[in-house]
């Protein structure tokens, strides 16, 4: 019968060993998780509506895009606003990347009358990666990290790209969840509007 190969580690390399194997590990968890959320939202757009909430107030630092200079912080308060736009996403996020182009001809079609802003998730990447993307794509709107993804979590997000409606009031009209085409948000625009002036 063979025995298999008896190897002297000391208590360092075994250490060495483990952490290795563990930050694999956590690489792979990541991706993984990356990887379902991306995929299992690129192909079919989620449009779901309910009862209006209070969009919770957020305070992001932006990026430099062509409207906006670097540093500058963004306030939501939910009182006195005008219609906000808020799309969370990520760069290496396919389905995201996609709608920015889309995004940025809402804003500009519709800048006197309401508000966008982009909130980036910072993780898989980061914020170099974020001022890189909207300076290569001139980006309009205003665009900042998330950096302790305190603001996804108090909107609920769970997926990205999400989108959501905020109307005058400061309620949530509307939740988008998946990528998200200009007609379809200048419909949910022209419905929340209606509905305001009545």
């Amino acid at each position: 019968m063979k025995r298999p190969p008896v190897t002297n580690l000391s208590a360092e390399g075994i250490e060495s060993t483990l952490n290795c194997k563990f930050v694999q590990l956590t690489k792979l968890t990541a991706i993984a998780a990356v990887i379902i959320i991306i995929f299992g939202i690129s192909s079919v757009s989620c449009n779901k509506s309910g009862d209006k909430d209070r969009a919770p107030k957020f305070v992001i630092e932006l990026y430099r895009t062509k409207d906006y200079e670097e540093g500058i912080s963004y306030l939501f308060d939910p009182k006195g606003n005008p219609p906000l736009i808020v799309n969370f996403w990520f760069p290496s996020c396919p389905p995201c990347i996609a709608e920015m182009p889309e995004i940025n001809s809402i804003y500009r079609k519709h800048k006197d009358r309401l508000d966008v802003v982009g909130i980036q998730l910072i993780g898989l990447d980061s914020l170099e990666d974020g001022q890189k993307f909207v300076t290569e794509n001139d980006i309009n709107y205003a665009v900042g990290p998330d950096i302790k993804g305190e603001i996804a979590v108090d909107y609920g997000v769970s997926v990205f790209p999400t989108t959501f409606f905020i109307d005058a009031r400061g309620d949530i009209f509307k939740t988008w969840q998946g990528s998200i085409s200009q007609q379809q948000m200048d419909e949910v625009l022209n419905h929340m509007i209606s509905v305001e002036e009545k």
